[in-house]
């Protein structure tokens, strides 16, 4: 299927936005995910825990597991998994010997959510049962994706405590700078974690875009250009936003991570849709010094082209 992009006031593609919408295509519906955040907060009210932020090392006491110091790769060994497939996994659980075994030189915040998703194999029954006979790498592939899907929502809705995150997140203005507020002061939790989360539940229409620097081809250091990584988008959002998109190196997106300012900042951010129409939505951005994070609105069509200071991406083309 081909596209027609427009082209912003400085030259730039304007990354490319399909309006109808996609049917999605998540392991986990929305009643799996409504049982799931059932079982996490039957975890949080068995073992006590009312208020944030959740500790991830009491989690695991709360369910007898042992982090043990053993060789995660060795213990990859023995379940036959290949070599090749070993940097994928992170943690892995031990039901029957009750352990948790991290990967060496995990940064902290992977170990704190690997801590919950491992904590999710062991109580979610459906999974557990299974898990007490057969490690998970044994069971078929589409098993072990449904599993990992599982788990990560229930870490997600451990962490953030069910359903009062949506009594805290979603009383005053939508917006980064309280998702911000909320991973830093109430949870403890990561931006990426805190901005998924928040948007998946947002009663309104948003997406939430995040870019990385774009690595140069057999180098170690980063192009200087930002690429769309992936987006999470609310329920009642629609349409696509294509990663793999390079940001415009005169927009708001890349000057924010260019200049490392601080906070957010709010623009706009210009789209072109399958025939040329072109689309506005109101945008806000943030930077992490690692990453940057874009909320925007529902993209709405604009009858002629934006003049001003807009963001825009382009396309990157075949080497």
């Amino acid at each position: 299927m081909s596209r027609v992009t427009g082209l912003a006031e400085n030259g730039s593609n304007p990354p490319i936005f399909v309006e109808k919408q996609r049917t999605p295509m998540s392991r986990v519906t929305n009643s799996d995910r409504l049982s799931i955040r059932d079982q996490a907060e039957r975890f949080l009210d068995t073992h006590g825990f009312s208020t944030p932020p959740l500790p991830p090392d009491q989690a695991l006491e709360a369910r007898n597991l042992e982090v043990v110091q053993l060789s995660l790769d060795d213990i990859l060994i023995k379940v036959n998994l290949p070599p090749e497939e070993h940097e994928k996994v992170q943690a892995m659980l031990d039901a029957r010997e009750r352990t948790v075994a991290f990967r060496r030189g995990l940064p902290e915040q992977k170990k704190r959510w690997g801590a919950l998703h491992e904590v999710a194999h062991e109580f979610i029954p459906w999974q557990r049962d299974i898990l007490y006979c057969c490690p998970l790498l044994w069971l078929p592939a589409h098993v072990q994706r449904q599993f990992e899907a599982e788990a990560d929502v229930f870490a997600a809705e451990a962490f953030f405590f069910g359903q009062q995150f949506h009594k805290k997140a979603f009383v005053g203005d939508l917006s980064l700078a309280t998702a911000i507020e909320l991973a830093t002061d109430v949870y403890g939790t990561s931006f990426h974690a805190t901005f998924a989360h928040y948007v998946e539940g947002s009663p309104l229409p948003r997406c939430l875009l995040v870019w990385k620097p774009k690595d140069e081809g057999g180098s170690a250091r980063p192009s200087g250009e930002l690429e769309l990584h992936y987006y999470v988008k609310s329920k009642g959002f629609l349409g696509h936003i294509s990663p793999g998109q390079i940001a415009d190196p005169d927009g708001a997106v890349t000057k924010l991570f260019r200049d490392s300012s601080p906070g957010v900042i709010n623009h706009e951010m210009i789209f072109a849709g399958m025939s040329g129409q072109g689309y506005v939505a109101q945008a806000e951005s943030f930077s992490n010094s690692y990453n940057v994070f874009t909320l925007i609105s529902q993209p709405t069509r604009r009858s002629t082209q934006p003049v001003g200071s807009l963001d825009a991406c382009r396309t990157p083309r075949p080497a």
